[in-house]
């Protein structure tokens, strides 16, 4: 286990919906919460900094945001974050137990994760074809190792146990661009953007980091 104060850039992917009924999420007036809201789910891939990228190597993921409008232009907005990264994964074939023997034999996979998340304040121009923004928050990291029995011909887990878990706050800032595909009552915005995230140390598992010893 070893201790980190740098996580990732994340470039990530991810089409914006907005909740209102509006031919524009960002210059729509509402006060209600569904006129001022959107939603994106994103594809995210992580690049470890500084001492954490010498221990751990890139990792992909999932990330969700909510996006909520302050004012009626779309200037300002509160955004929320929140991911799971997996970072590494090891899968081997062992015997059922040592009372079976070799004769059943199941999976053990082990996988590495961070989870992400941030609440913070962003800026973005809300009109044309290509829309930027920047972004800041703050929030935490946690990191957590989940080994899972499986059988060996379908991944469906029997058993899981959590080897590891810890948690780091953490800062991020942020940037990049909407693009928006549709309009119409649910306007789509394909986000291309990139954070950075900041935090305190932490502990966690790499992988190859959990050796089974002859005596269990």
């Amino acid at each position: 286990m070893n201790s980190i104060r740098l996580f990732a850039a994340a470039v990530a992917l991810s089409p914006i919906v907005s909740l209102a009924k509006a031919q524009d999420p960002i210059s729509h007036d509402s006060s209600g919460l569904a006129g001022r809201a959107a939603v994106g789910v994103a594809v995210v891939q992580s690049r470890p900094q500084g001492d954490l990228a010498s221990n751990i190597g890139i990792g992909y993921g999932v990330n969700g945001t909510l996006l909520y409008r302050l004012d009626q232009a779309g200037i300002m907005s509160l955004r929320a974050d929140v991911g799971v990264v997996a970072y590494g994964t090891e899968v081997k074939t062992v015997a059922f137990s040592e009372t079976v023997g070799d004769r059943v034999r199941v999976g053990v996979r082990t996988t590495n994760f961070a989870v992400p998340m941030s609440v913070g304040p962003q800026v973005t121009w809300p009109s044309g074809v290509v829309r930027p923004y920047v972004n800041a928050g703050v929030g935490g990291q946690a990191f957590f190792t989940e080994s899972n029995v499986e059988q060996t011909n379908v991944a469906i887990p029997i058993a899981s146990t959590t080897n590891q878990s810890d948690f780091a706050f953490s800062w991020t800032t942020g940037a990049g661009v909407y693009i928006p595909i549709t309009a119409g009552p649910a306007t789509i915005l394909l986000d291309v953007g990139m954070q950075y995230m900041n935090g305190r140390q932490a502990q966690y598992l790499a992988k190859g980091s959990i050796v089974d010893q002859p005596n269990g």
